[in-house]
């Protein structure tokens, strides 16, 4: 079992299961029809190649062989009729011969006069990953959360950043918008195992129980019943904790964000250091309970 599926088995024993992101689709941006209508920038639309294990669609193909830094536009998005404040741009993307690390960033552009601001696929791996070498299809978002005081975007311009030579097709643009902040900011889609919204859940759920925990073996040792119960709690929080930490130190090594690697080292650390801390005092209470329990029964049979 890898290091990551033994974290999320131990996850589950305390996560009722995931809770999906509900999402509404705001628009689908087809380069063939801003073609038809004379808004595409650049580039030249083809078919993917017929062996794609993907539904066919249409790709627009940037190609850079000058060697110089090229920047393209790739649609300029007035009114993007989003009323959330979180939303994202996504699709799929492959490229070839890439000589340089390039992306795909998107500018933000709100009523209130401040930004515009950007998201940009600067990332060493996942859906946010930067655009080097060559790759087979992939996923790409580009996530964004704004607020209330700037409101929903009036603008979106979606560019893409070649430094040198290569090629690079996308997909058509699906823009979607949700009541949920599935990625933080776009730092907690680079790659991360989670975003926010699962570290709230851990926190919410681990935190509490922690202290649940405490508080059966602090009433159980102070009554003196349920040696077994509580001395199990105990260890069991002990190993719980030295997993999260060995995981937190796992993510800490593997460049995961703050929102992984955090909750992980907190809950560890706490239920390790508490729990064994508390550990031999318990210990104490039983023994004391059961030689005052032994004195009392030698005193009745006198």
């Amino acid at each position: 079992m890898t290091n990551r599926n033994l974290l999320n088995a131990t996850l589950a024993l305390f996560l009722t299961g995931a809770v999906a992101i509900a999402e509404d689709q705001v628009t689908t941006i087809r380069w063939s029809e801003l073609q038809g209508t004379g808004q595409l920038p650049s580039g030249e639309i083809v078919q993917p190649p017929s062996e794609s294990s993907q539904p066919s669609e249409e790709e627009l193909l940037i190609s850079n062989e000058t060697g110089q830094p090229l920047t393209t536009r790739l649609v300029t998005i007035e009114e993007p009729r989003i009323s959330k404040f979180n939303y994202k741009v996504q699709g799929r993307i492959r490229y070839e011969g890439v000589e340089q690390p390039g992306y795909l960033e998107m500018w933000n552009h709100f009523a209130d006069g401040g930004g515009p601001y950007f998201t940009k696929t600067l990332s060493a791996s996942g859906p946010m990953g930067v655009i080097h070498g060559s790759s087979v299809p992939r996923d790409f978002v580009l996530p964004f959360r704004s607020s209330s005081r700037s409101g929903t975007p009036t603008k979106l311009e979606i560019n893409l950043v070649i430094p040198a030579n290569g090629k690079v097709w996308i997909s058509p643009l699906r823009i979607s918008e949700s009541d949920e902040n599935e990625w933080g900011d776009a730092r907690t889609a680079e790659g991360a195992w989670w975003g926010n919204r699962t570290a709230a859940w851990l926190s919410a759920i681990l935190g509490p129980l922690i202290g649940i925990m405490g508080a059966i073996v602090g009433t159980l040792s102070g009554l003196g019943r349920g040696r077994r119960i509580a001395i199990g709690i105990c260890w069991f929080s002990v190993v719980f904790g030295c997993i999260c930490l060995a995981a937190g130190l796992i993510a800490v090594g593997t460049s995961q964000p703050h929102v992984v690697y955090f909750p992980l080292l907190l809950i560890g650390f706490l239920s390790t250091v508490i729990m064994s801390s508390i550990l031999p005092t318990v210990r104490k209470r039983f023994e004391d309970a059961e030689l005052h329990r032994m004195n009392a029964m030698d005193a009745s049979a006198v």
